[in-house]
C-alpha cells in the first residue's frame, strides 16, 4: 500500500475541490492526472488507484485525482468567499446540478495543482464521463501543459439508455420543464440519480456537449474527439456494462475518427467498465504507453 496526500485545490469560479495526490520518492517530469465519471469521487477507485502509483513509483510519475463539481448525486460544494467568517460559501453540487461545460475549471485546477507541484507534463486520464470531460477540454482548450490524453472506458450514456421510447418521451418532459422556468428543479425517478431537467438535457441530447461519443449514430461526429492532437490512447473492456454494442465496434470508430499526432486503441479482454479484477492489465497498458512518449 502506497501512502497518499489528502489535497486540496481551487477553480477559477473558487470551488473548493479535495483529492488525493501521490508523489514517487525520485519524481520525474509527468504526472496523470485522474477525472472520475458520473457520480464518482476521489476515493472511488482505491484498488485501481494503488495499482497505478504502484507503477508509477518505478517510473517516477506523479498521480492525483481530485473530486469534481459532479461528485456523487447530489451535495454540496464549498465555494472559497473571504466575506464569510468561515471563508467559503456552498452551492448544490454533484451530478443532478452539473453544468458540464464548466468542467474545464475543475480540469484546470487539478493541472494546476501538479504543476505546483513541480511536474511540467500533465497526462489526462479521464475514465467513463470523465472521458467526456477530458474529450471536451482537449478539443476545445489549448494548454501547452497538457501533453497526452487517455480515454479509459469512453462511452455514451446516451446510447446505453435500453428504452429509446421513453428516452424521447423524458427529453420532451423535462424540456417542458425548462419552458416553463424550472430548468433546475430536482426530478426524481428518471436515472439513478435525481438530477435537474437541465442536468438530463445535457447528458442525454443528442450532440448535446456532454454527449461526446456518438458511435451508435448513423453518421457519428466525434466532434471534439476528431479535434485531439495530443497523443492519445483509448482502452475499452470486452465486458464493460455501459457499452450497447461490442467493443470492437466501438473501437472501429474511434480507430476511424482520431487525428492524433500519436495513436494508440486497446480492447482489454475480460474488463468491465470500472476494470474490476483486470487493474494489473489496464495499468500495465497505461504505464507502457505513457513510458513510450
Amino acid at each position: 500500500m502506497k501512502p497518499f496526500y489528502l489535497v486540496e485545490t481551487i477553480t477559477r469560479d473558487k470551488l473548493m475541490h479535495q483529492g488525493i495526490f501521490y508523489r514517487p520518492e525520485n519524481p520525474g517530469k509527468k504526472a496523470l492526472l485522474w477525472v472520475h465519471g458520473l457520480t464518482g469521487n476521489f476515493y472511488g477507485s482505491i484498488s485501481l488507484y494503488e495499482t497505478l502509483v504502484d507503477q508509477c513509483e518505478k517510473k517516477g510519475l506523479g498521480f492525483a485525482a481530485f473530486n469534481n463539481r459532479g461528485h456523487d448525486g447530489i451535495t454540496s460544494i464549498k465555494k472559497a468567499d473571504l466575506r464569510k467568517t468561515t471563508g467559503y460559501d456552498r452551492i448544490n453540487g454533484g451530478a443532478g446540478f452539473e453544468n458540464f461545460k464548466e468542467t474545464i475549471y475543475d480540469i484546470d485546477a487539478g493541472i494546476s495543482f501538479l504543476i505546483r507541484q513541480g511536474f511540467t507534463q500533465i497526462i489526462l486520464l479521464g475514465h467513463s464521463t470523465g472521458a467526456n470531460k477530458v474529450c471536451y477540454y482537449a478539443g476545445k482548450q489549448k494548454d501547452k501543459r497538457v501533453t497526452s490524453i487517455i480515454l479509459a472506458s469512453p462511452t455514451s450514456d446516451r446510447l446505453n439508455q435500453k428504452d429509446k421510447i421513453k428516452l424521447a418521451k423524458d427529453l420532451q418532459y423535462m424540456q417542458e420543464l425548462v419552458d416553463k422556468g424550472q430548468s433546475n428543479q430536482l426530478q426524481v425517478g428518471f436515472n439513478f440519480f435525481p438530477m435537474t431537467p437541465k442536468r438530463y438535457l445535457s447528458l442525454f441530447t443528442p450532440n448535446s456537449w456532454e454527449d461526446q461519443f456518438d458511435y451508435g449514430d448513423p453518421r457519428p461526429r466525434m466532434k471534439c474527439f476528431s479535434k485531439i492532437k495530443y497523443p492519445l490512447l483509448v482502452t475499452l473492456g470486452t465486458l464493460d456494462e455501459s457499452l450497447d454494442r461490442p467493443a470492437k465496434e466501438v473501437i472501429n470508430v474511434f480507430d476511424s475518427y482520431q487525428n492524433s499526432s500519436n495513436y494508440k486503441s486497446v480492447i482489454i479482454k475480460g474488463a468491465t467498465h470500472g476494470y474490476t479484477g483486470k487493474e494489473k492489465e489496464f495499468t500495465q497498458t497505461v504505464i507502457d504507453w505513457v513510458h513510450k512518449l
